[in-house]
């Protein structure tokens, strides 16, 4: 055996240092992709801290890094037409109901861990000028919130919720799916063009 490896140990070496760069290739990947999670946007939406439309809307960071939240748009449908509106400044407080004036905007940074309301849907109806009386809600089929946010990125986020009816006739929020869909840079670019464009048109 001992002769056999003198006169193939070129080969053997040869052999070995391939096996060792594809060994430290995937160590390098690893810690790589690693990296790149830890730097990614992760934003979650969701609702609580009351039922129907006193249920709060939350927006949570769940980075590592502090995300800007840019802007949010909702899109509501009612089966017969479709309405969109960017719900991020505060417009049903006067500035006299505000304790400073950047109480009246939901842009700002967000950093990791820690969450940020839009308000209770009944008043995000109220900013988007949108009606919450019974007979108007009653004829919603899906609400959409989409989060805009930047850190060295573009950053988005989407979560679809439909409004039902207990079995004594209460108002219910409920996402159609429990995860919040992340958006990538062009879809995000992509929808607030479209929804700028649309809220411009119905003004």
């Amino acid at each position: 055996m001992f002769p056999w490896l003198s006169e193939n140990a070129s080969a053997i070496q040869a052999v070995a240092a391939v096996a060792s760069a594809v060994v430290w290739l995937v160590y390098l990947q690893i810690l790589v992709g690693g990296i790149r999670r830890n730097k990614r946007a992760w934003l979650s939406i969701n609702q609580g801290a009351g039922t129907g439309l006193n249920a709060h809307v939350l927006i949570s960071n769940l980075s590592n890094e502090p995300v800007y939240l840019r802007d949010i748009l909702m899109t509501v449908k009612d089966g017969e037409t479709t309405k969109r509106a960017f719900i991020t400044e505060r417009e049903e407080y006067s500035r006299e109901d505000l304790d400073d004036a950047l109480s009246g905007t939901l842009q700002g940074p967000l950093q990791g861990g820690d969450y940020r309301s839009l308000g209770e849907l009944r008043e995000i109806f109220s900013r988007a000028g949108m009606s919450s009386e019974p007979e108007d809600v009653d004829k919603i089929e899906e609400i959409e919130f989409v989060a805009f946010g930047a850190t060295h990125t573009t950053a988005g986020a989407c979560k679809r919720y439909r409004l039902t009816q207990d079995k004594n006739g209460n108002t219910k929020i409920e996402p159609t799916r429990m995860q919040t869909r992340r958006l990538s840079r062009w879809r995000c670019r992509r929808i607030a063009r479209r929804a700028a464009k649309q809220v411009q048109q119905a003004a």
